[in-house]
């Protein structure tokens, strides 16, 4: 899927600093999940979808695409619109609209005060999200982009077309794309400080020790402490053919952590290392590039 440049979304008014959605009001606010594919994402969905207030279940995959078309509505085919009477506010509101009612059905179904929406590629869109939902809750997924790498070269994805999808058959491609999906996140949170609800999630703190970790995060979400999000691996869930299905069947453990170290050739760490190396840094999963 392109990545629309969100630099041609106009940006009108700045929304105002989006106040704690609680109550009824959290219901209306979704809860997005992007990173990295291979960053821990569907981890992260199935805990949350183990509380009893929030409903996360398998990748919906659309929203990315509808909120491209909200960016070409807003900016390539907003002269039409205006012929028609329809500005901005409405364009915005016909898109929440939409988005919510792809989210209902499964909040319905599951009984739950709130939704969330887990696909790896929201994340190049929070910035669209934001602008349709000010007060919507977006948790960044960050991993070692080494491990990542590690584990995307596992992957065997195809595109729509049936190709196989490249960054999971080139190191080099695998850390770029780890490198526009960080980046991509940390900019929104830069670009809309004091305006957004945006929290990194670090896959790395997240297994080495859950509970101080996820209760901090439910904390930011504004609900209870439930001991049963620890358990999630014992909940019957769809898993919707998931890259990571299996690994959520278990309790949570680091046992990936480090597989770039036993997966990498030297290769492929070279070029890791030229792509990635200063990001790596730059974030703290190393000190320098001597590995």
């Amino acid at each position: 899927m392109p990545e629309t440049d969100l630099r041609s979304v106009p940006a009108g008014e700045a929304p105002a600093r989006a106040s704690p959605a609680t109550g009824e009001d959290a219901g209306r606010s979704p809860i997005f999940i992007g990173g990295a594919g291979r960053s821990g994402t569907t981890l992260l969905r199935v805990i949350l979808d183990s509380h009893s207030r929030i409903a996360c279940g398998p990748e919906l995959k659309v929203i990315p695409c509808v909120a491209d078309l909200w960016a070409e509505f807003r900016t390539k085919y907003a002269p039409f619109l205006a012929e028609s009477r329809m500005g901005e506010s409405e364009v915005d509101e016909i898109f929440r609209g939409f988005i919510v009612n792809l989210l209902e059905p499964l909040r319905r179904y599951e009984g739950k005060a709130r939704v969330a929406e887990k696909s790896p590629n929201n994340v190049f869109y929070f910035t669209h999200l934001h602008r349709i939902f000010p007060d919507a809750r977006f948790l960044h997924m960050l991993r070692d982009g080494r491990d990542v790498v590690a584990s995307l070269l596992t992957m065997r994805w195809t595109t729509p077309e049936g190709a196989p999808v490249d960054y999971t058959r080139d190191a080099r491609l695998a850390a770029r794309y780890w490198a526009r999906a960080v980046r991509a996140g940390r900019e929104f949170a830069q670009e809309t400080a004091g305006a957004s609800h945006y929290r990194e999630i670090r896959y790395e703190e997240l297994v080495t020790r859950p509970e101080s970790y996820l209760r901090a995060l439910f904390a930011y979400l504004e609900e209870a402490w439930e001991p049963a999000v620890m358990r999630y691996h014992e909940h019957p869930r769809a898993l919707g053919g998931e890259s990571s299905a299996e690994q959520v069947t278990r309790a949570i453990h680091g046992d990936s952590m480090g597989r770039w170290q036993r997966e990498l050739t030297r290769d492929e760490r070279a070029a890791v290392k030229d792509e990635i190396g200063a990001l790596l840094i730059e974030l703290g999963y190393c000190t320098d590039l001597d590995w």
